[in-house]
């Protein structure tokens, strides 16, 4: 179907570049959508950290949690890890603990650490995830935008997601970031993070203004849309 069409929709510039391995894409032109508010109330102040504290990991997935994609692995990886380090923290997640512990990745030695939340709808229930001394950590593979990370970045709080072009690409590139598949590098992250003795305000904000921006384009590129249509009328 691509390859019978000029104009295409997308939701990130990355997917554009994954496109171009699988057809022609020389003469198509491509239209970034935007699907994310950036209103001012959308945005909440970043949060506070004191990691002398226990520390609140936060990872949001669905149902299909165990597809490759998702890479749970990593995250399940690097909490036992941090265990073993003796570091004091629990795990808030979007699954059940039926869900969990009857599929084939959990480790449940990590159960007593861990808020088994399941799928929460109500987005006020879904804002108090997102409290001081949070650190969001996503390990997909890949992502067209990500929206638990780009909530993650909204509501103020810090977010570590994989080194991968797509990262860079829908959130800028003032990222925490880590290597796929290398546990040493997400825990060695998150320890940087810990031990570290700066505010993490400033990084925050920068990386809210980077979404800011690159929505503000996305609306530019819809234009853009609007401008190809009146001329193909005229």
């Amino acid at each position: 179907m691509l390859n019978g069409v000029k104009n295409i929709e997308i939701q990130s510039s990355h997917v554009k570049n994954y496109l171009s391995d699988v057809i022609n894409i020389e003469n198509k032109e491509f239209y970034i959508k935007s699907d994310i508010n950036i209103s001012g109330s959308a945005f909440y102040a970043p949060r506070e950290y004191n990691f002398s504290k226990k520390i609140k990991f936060v990872y949001i997935v669905g149902p299909h949690f165990e597809s490759l994609h998702k890479n749970l692995q990593d995250f399940i990886n690097a909490m036992l890890d941090l265990a073993e380090l003796g570091i004091d923290f629990e795990i808030n997640i979007t699954l059940t603990n039926k869900q969990l512990n009857n599929s084939k990745v959990w480790d449940a030695s990590l159960n007593s650490k861990t808020n088994f939340f399941g799928y929460i709808s109500d987005q006020e229930k879904l804002t108090k995830l997102f409290c001081n001394n949070t650190i969001l950590i996503s390990t997909s593979i890949i992502e067209t935008l990500g929206l638990h990370v780009v909530e993650g970045i909204k509501n103020g709080i810090v977010t570590i997601v994989p080194n991968e072009p797509y990262a860079s690409a829908v959130y800028g590139e003032n990222m925490f970031q880590y290597e796929l598949f290398n546990r040493d590098s997400l825990v060695d992250t998150i320890m940087s993070i810990i031990n570290s003795k700066e505010s993490y305000s400033e990084n925050i904000l920068s990386i809210q203004d980077d979404l800011r921006q690159s929505e503000m384009s996305k609306f530019s590129s819809i234009l853009d849309v609007f401008d190809e249509v009146l001329n193909v009328q005229k």
